[in-house]
């Protein structure tokens, strides 16, 4: 900053004034976030609260790495506020990751298993369209099914029922898009998933569901395609994270993880070499 200013200093008049109030102004702003960030914002994020101050990555803020932000982003929170304002960081984490995927040209689909009121759904759905791929969403659209509420899973009640298909249809849209409601996996016996799947994100908390989207997905998951794997890490759905595990126990594959609310796993399938 300061060889900077010293630079400004040897300019012309006129053009040393503007270039000095501009440089000022980026210090000052820089000062303020990383004050606000430091002081309120650590103390905030170290609480039970809903609020969190966070930085947003640098290929966003400083490059506009993602044009469309607002309204990704809106999408994201929609109905769900309480919970995702709070994980933005999964919001970077699916964005960034599936957005790779699809840049290396990786053939297949996108499906979802797991969609409850479609925030990330609408993340993907926005994605594949812009590489002409396509998206399909499975779900009972009405919370857990109590035929997964077994085993170790046995504790929890039906969860996630305020939602529906016709709410999910509503913010995701209808283009490019097909919705396979039902119990799964019974309900891909009434419709087949994609031959090729270039990613699959499957959020469904539970053992059972976890490790049938696993059966289903990943043998059709090309080279190159990833998983995206919510609560492996979250301690509160320990049935997702023993069904990765010993589904992956002789893969070659295993889970990278994420730093998020509640500990998405990646898993990448090699490519053919």
């Amino acid at each position: 900053m300061f060889v900077k200013l010293r630079k400004i200093a040897r300019m012309p008049g006129k053009e040393r004034q503007a270039k000095l109030k501009k440089a000022l102004r980026e210090r000052a702003r820089l000062f303020l976030e990383a004050t606000v960030f430091s002081t309120i914002g650590s103390y905030m994020n170290r609480r039970n609260s809903s609020l969190i101050i966070d930085y947003r990555p640098d290929f966003h803020s400083h490059f506009d790495g993602i044009p469309n932000y607002s309204q990704l982003v809106e999408g994201w929170i929609h109905g769900n506020r309480f919970n995702n304002c709070g994980d933005l960081a999964r919001f970077y984490t699916i964005y960034l990751n599936a957005k790779q995927v699809l840049e290396d040209r990786v053939p297949g689909d996108l499906v979802e298993l797991g969609v409850y009121k479609g925030n990330s759904a609408k993340l993907l759905l926005s994605l594949g369209q812009k590489h002409n791929r396509h998206t399909y969403l499975f779900d009972t659209f009405n919370g857990f099914d109590p035929r997964d509420l077994q085993g170790m899973d046995s504790g929890h009640n039906v969860e996630f029922t305020d939602t529906s298909l016709s709410a999910v249809q509503k913010l995701v849209g209808m283009d490019d898009v097909t919705y396979v409601p039902g119990f799964f996996p019974e309900s891909i016996l009434r419709f087949n998933p994609p031959e090729q799947i270039a990613i699959a994100h499957i959020d469904c908390d539970l053992y059972e569901p976890m490790k049938a989207g696993l059966e289903c997905f990943y043998p059709r998951l090309s080279p190159g395609g990833i998983l995206i794997l919510h609560d492996y890490s979250s301690g509160y759905w320990p049935g997702a994270k023993r069904a990765i595990d010993e589904f992956f126990a002789d893969l070659p594959e295993r889970p990278v993880l994420a730093a998020d609310k509640s500990g998405t796993a990646l898993i990448r399938k090699a490519f053919q070499l």
